[in-house]
């Protein structure tokens, strides 16, 4: 969302966009880092159980986030807020702000967006654990990371590419879609979060169960 933002605003929105991606990018690689000298070459020192207990943990929340975000649109009073045709016209404070960025600005927004999503760094450290722990040599491990990492980048990548390939007809396109994201923004992440949460959920609990 940010990135489209970005892309459909009125100052530098390459330039813009690709400091989103390094400083995206930073964290997750400093994450990883640290994760990796937490949990050593043998990954984590915990039991299946223990892994088990701390998926099901982070699945719960997950679920919660996202039953939060299905909620917050359905409450009694959302339509004072959320129904008036003001709000429906107007896009999220935050993406407002995305109009008047600076470079160095974008870069330090990148790396912020991460890590104020609890549920995002939940869901990104439980899959550097299952690296962590898998039986393959240092250099297998840390090409797995780089594949993770790049595949979280694409939420950034792809509509940069797009916007690379063809400017003019993209900025259309990702209006559109920034238009489209700010209506259906809770239920999206409502989504995101349900099916991460179960996949969690339901692997803490056949471990458990076995």
């Amino acid at each position: 969302m940010a990135t489209i933002a970005v892309l459909s605003g009125p100052r530098s929105p390459l330039a813009n966009s690709g400091f989103l991606l390094v400083g995206w990018s930073t964290v997750l690689f400093t994450q990883a880092v640290v994760m990796r000298l937490l949990l050593g070459d043998t990954g984590p020192a915990v039991s299946d159980q223990t892994k088990a207990v701390l998926n099901l943990i982070v699945g719960q929340l997950l679920l919660t986030f996202g039953l939060r975000n299905l909620i917050g649109a359905r409450h009694p009073m959302a339509h004072i807020v959320e129904g008036t045709a003001e709000h429906a016209q107007r896009p999220p404070g935050w993406m407002q702000r995305l109009d008047t960025l600076t470079p160095l600005k974008a870069y330090g927004i990148g790396a912020v967006l991460l890590l104020v999503s609890p549920a995002d760094v939940a869901v990104y450290l439980s899959a550097i654990q299952g690296i962590a722990g898998l039986d393959i040599s240092t250099t297998g491990r840390i090409a797995v990371n780089v594949a993770l990492i790049l595949a979280i980048d694409l939420c950034i990548l792809v509509p940069l590419v797009i916007y690379v390939a063809s400017p003019h007809r993209s900025r259309q396109l990702l209006t559109g879609v920034r238009n489209w994201l700010t209506d259906n923004q809770r239920r999206l992440n409502a989504i995101v979060l349900f099916v991460f949460g179960a996949l969690l959920t339901l692997s803490g609990a056949i471990h458990l169960l076995s």
